[in-house]
């Protein structure tokens, strides 16, 4: 059954979820098609030279999709470490520093979070490649869903970064943090649009 709950507190004028929780909700969606893919091939007399491997496979697409789940929460309590600092009193200048100070540290957490979501949709990309060659072929296209939301729940997630870091004094911080995001989206986008159009080109005979 749908979620409607999550989907309704996403349309509603409050700040979370957000960007960022939905796009950790989008990569738990990916994960779970991966394995459904491989729960549909567990026991398939057919595949039975890559069990082992596949259920290596499952384990880790399991423990993704319950990571990305508790980054839905984790995504919402950042944001609102950082929203809390912006209501801090700021009538005086050691007030305005305290308010500074504290919202320059809430945006590392804010920045770390997506990032991780990154990661570990980076990592179902990877699992799925595995899913596109050594699964069951009748579920060949839930792979590609699933490597599609895999890389826009990624890319999402960049964005989330790159607002944070333009707020940050530290520069080198900030850099840091783009750079991986940018490598992430560089190398996992192209992995999964390769994945994407093999899937496209088994299944369409095009």
């Amino acid at each position: 059954m749908p979620d409607r709950k999550f989907i309704e507190a996403v349309a509603s004028a409050a700040p979370t979820p957000g960007g960022g929780g939905a796009s950790a909700y989008a990569g738990a969606l990916a994960a779970a098609l991966g394995s459904m893919v491989g729960n549909l091939t567990l026991g398939k007399q057919q595949y039975a030279a890559v069990q082992d491997d596949l259920k290596g496979v499952l384990s880790q697409l399991k423990a993704c999709r319950e990571d990305l789940l508790h980054l839905v929460e984790d995504d919402a309590k950042a944001f609102s470490a950082l929203a809390r600092t912006w209501k801090m009193p700021k009538g005086t200048p050691m007030q305005r520093q305290l308010r500074h100070d504290a919202g320059q540290k809430a945006l590392l957490g804010a920045c770390e979070v997506p990032l991780q979501i990154m990661r570990i949709c980076a990592k179902v990309i990877e699992l799925d490649d595995f899913m596109a060659h050594n699964a069951s072929r009748l579920a060949l296209s839930d792979v590609g869903a699933s490597v599609a939301l895999a890389k826009g729940a990624m890319e999402a997630a960049a964005l989330n970064v790159y607002v944070n870091t333009a707020m940050m004094d530290d520069l080198q911080t900030a850099e840091a943090f783009e750079r991986e995001a940018k490598d992430l989206v560089k190398s996992f986008s192209y992995q999964a649009d390769v994945l994407y159009d093999y899937v496209r080109h088994e299944v369409s005979g095009k």
